[in-house]
């Protein structure tokens, strides 16, 4: 493997929602696929991957493989771990795990300065969001994602505490439209439902500001759910027996 800090090129994978999302992303390239196959992700990422690498191999091409771990869909959230998991274990590569609701934010940011709720449908009546503020064309979170009603989503408190006008607020995700509607202090902010994870803007994010104690070993790698009672097992936990 070679030293991520030396040559670093990243393998970036998200299917949080109903898109897959595979990148190459190295100082010199950029090149990413997104596909629209609800339900199908395990059927097709592997297929992608190769044809992000356009006929090299992941050993010689990869150092460093960016993850999506959610919140959103637990079955493509699943597909995204086990895959960075199985190659990251298998050629010994360090993951860099990014926020599902951040690279659908960082999809959205622009120049200029201006704030982003990210929103996934949950599909159970709920919206995993988070809130963002957008600075230069990257995201700073200014809440953690939470998952509520859309109905019971808040804004984050500031101090001092301004009189914001929200015209400029931008809400992202599959779930955006809904979220305005349901919100009437929302009717001011635009929406992009569009707009989906770009893995390919955390690893650019990443390699802007490397940082080697973001990146964890391929055992350690874990989903992240927002809710705390869904099962799953690291790598080095998966065999043992109660």
């Amino acid at each position: 493997m070679s030293d991520p800090s030396q040559t670093p090129s990243i393998l970036a994978i998200d299917t949080a929602t109903n898109l897959c999302s595979v990148a190459l992303v190295s100082s010199s390239e950029i090149k990413e696929i997104q596909r629209d196959i609800p339900r199908a992700h395990n059927q097709h990422i592997l297929a992608m991957v190769d044809e992000v690498l356009e006929g090299r191999t992941l050993r010689d091409a990869v150092s460093v493989i960016a993850c999506g771990v959610g919140p959103g869909s637990f079955t493509g959230i699943r597909v995204s771990v086990g895959v960075a998991q199985g190659l990251g274990w298998s050629l010994e590569l360090p993951i860099y795990p990014f926020c599902s609701l951040a690279a659908q934010a960082m999809a959205g940011s622009n120049n200029d300065s201006h704030w982003i709720l990210s929103t996934i449908d949950a599909q159970i009546g709920q919206v995993y969001w988070a809130w963002f503020e957008s600075q230069a064309g990257t995201v700073r979170p200014l809440t953690a994602p939470a998952i509520t009603r859309a109905a019971d989503i808040t804004v984050p408190s500031v101090t001092p505490e301004p009189t914001r006008d929200n015209s400029s607020d931008l809400i992202v995700g599959d779930a955006a439209d809904v979220v305005r509607q349901e919100v009437k202090a929302f009717a001011p902010c635009q929406t992009a439902s569009h707009i989906r994870p770009q893995p390919s803007r955390s690893a650019l994010y990443f390699l802007d500001n490397y940082d080697s104690q973001k990146l964890i070993k391929a055992q350690e790698l874990e989903p992240r759910y927002v809710q705390q009672d869904i099962g799953w097992k690291k790598l080095a936990e998966q065999g043992k027996r109660v």
